[in-house]
């Protein structure tokens, strides 16, 4: 199961010690709904059994907020309860033994003090590292406080996400910005407080603003994420000299500014191509579906940008005018289909990229305010529109309409040219 920068925001990690005669799960659930993205069920003094009936009442709470939940160091208690996964310090059951009961799918977190430990974490497969304590904590009282220079030292020695862990509180936790840190892992902080989900949703909102909040972003699809303008300009000569036919000088020229129906009747009237309307077209959506399964590449750089925004729990979608079974085939074979909660295309909703309608649509089917919305786009007319619906406008360059990319530039709020 894969751990991104976004579960690890706000970590919450239990302790009975705080819990008084609070009902542990309703406390949980409280947690949970305010604003904690990971829980980790830590009952160092339970037995065997208890974790795991604890552990398989909180999975199902977890599972109603979309939490990843991991048991603290009893691995065969994560694996009988179902739990998402496990963590483990570096004295606790190694990662190999771990990943062998548990399988490639569930999480192993691990703890690392120092960049070796660290780096060994991620070489044996581990999801995510915490690390610390970066302050004192009377949790584990052999813990030593880690610099921020240390901190900073490890998170740029590995990929996988990093949460700062030990003596966090709302007041301290901003000393951890800019080291690189995904977020905080906090136990007292939220659970030795008399209302704890509005301390969760306390540190939530901070640690947004500290570790960077999730965006809302709509993608079109050619020419901004995928280089397939040139596999449409050259549509038509495919398929044309794929059926015989012998072109005139200006035919890519005549071709390029027809849709599918001028075209079609132009194979047919002036290049003598047999047959009709509907088979030609077709057969030519078929020509360019192929492409899509097979050919078409992402443009430098998107790739890395859609999964950084992932890993940073950002909300994406796609919005194009091509067809959603093109859409799909193209981003499942490179590898970010799973970034997208959702593809759209005009047909979905009735409206074109010209009318910023479109894009109003897209913001209310998405739960997006229009004013946070970061729209990508390449062609002038979608640029404007987006602008016009009150989004802002990252405009991608491509060659298509490189003759008004100055006017692209001036509309948009920010440009990327490759």
């Amino acid at each position: 199961m894969k751990v991104t920068k976004a579960d690890l925001r706000l970590y919450a990690i239990t302790d009975r010690q705080w819990f008084g005669g609070k009902d542990f799960y309703m406390v949980v659930e409280q947690v949970l709904k305010n604003g904690a993205t990971f829980l980790q069920l830590r009952e160092k003094n339970a037995t065997h059994e208890q974790r795991v009936e604890e552990a398989k009442k909180i999975k199902q709470i977890a599972a109603k907020y979309h939490v990843p939940f991991v048991v603290n160091d009893d691995i065969w208690a994560a694996k009988e309860a179902g739990a998402d996964g496990v963590h483990i310090g570096q004295s606790d059951m190694d990662y190999e033994q771990a990943r062998k009961i548990l399988g490639p799918d569930k999480i192993i977190g691990m703890t690392a003090k120092t960049v070796e430990q660290a780096v060994q974490a991620e070489k044996l497969g581990a999801d995510y590292i915490g690390v610390g304590a970066v302050f004192h904590t009377t949790t584990k009282q052999d813990a030593k406080d880690m610099s921020r220079e240390t901190l900073a030292a490890i998170t740029k020695s590995v990929s996988i996400p990093i949460v700062a862990i030990g003596g966090i509180t709302y007041d301290n936790m901003d000393s951890l910005k800019d080291t690189g840190v995904a977020g905080v892992s906090v136990i007292s902080a939220i659970f030795a407080k008399e209302d704890e989900g509005a301390a969760a949703a306390a540190l939530r909102k901070k640690a947004d603003t500290l570790f960077g909040a999730a965006r809302s972003l709509i993608f079109d699809m050619d020419g901004t994420l995928l280089d397939s303008m040139p596999y449409w300009r050259r549509l038509a000569r495919e398929y044309a000299t794929k059926k015989g036919a012998v072109l005139p000088p200006d035919f890519d020229e005549k071709t390029y500014t027809m849709d599918l129906n001028e075209c079609s009747d132009y194979f047919i009237k002036e290049l003598g191509i047999a047959g009709n309307r509907e088979n030609m077209q077709k057969e030519v959506l078929e020509m360019i579906r192929e492409h899509y399964k097979k050919d078409i590449r992402m443009k430098p750089g998107m790739k890395e940008l859609i999964e950084r925004e992932y890993q940073n729990g950002s909300r994406m979608c796609i919005f194009t005018t091509s067809e959603k079974a093109c859409a799909k085939a193209a981003l499942e074979r490179l590898g970010v289909l799973s970034c997208f909660e959702k593809i759209y295309t005009v047909y979905d909703i009735g409206v074109n990229k010209r009318n910023p309608e479109s894009y109003l649509k897209i913001c209310e089917q998405m739960n997006f305010v229009p004013e946070d919305t970061i729209v990508y786009e390449d062609v002038l007319h979608a640029v404007e529109s987006a602008k016009k619906a009150g989004c802002r406008v990252t405009a991608v360059y491509d060659a298509d309409s490189a003759h008004l990319w100055e006017k692209i530039k001036q509309q948009a709020d920010e440009t990327i040219c490759f």
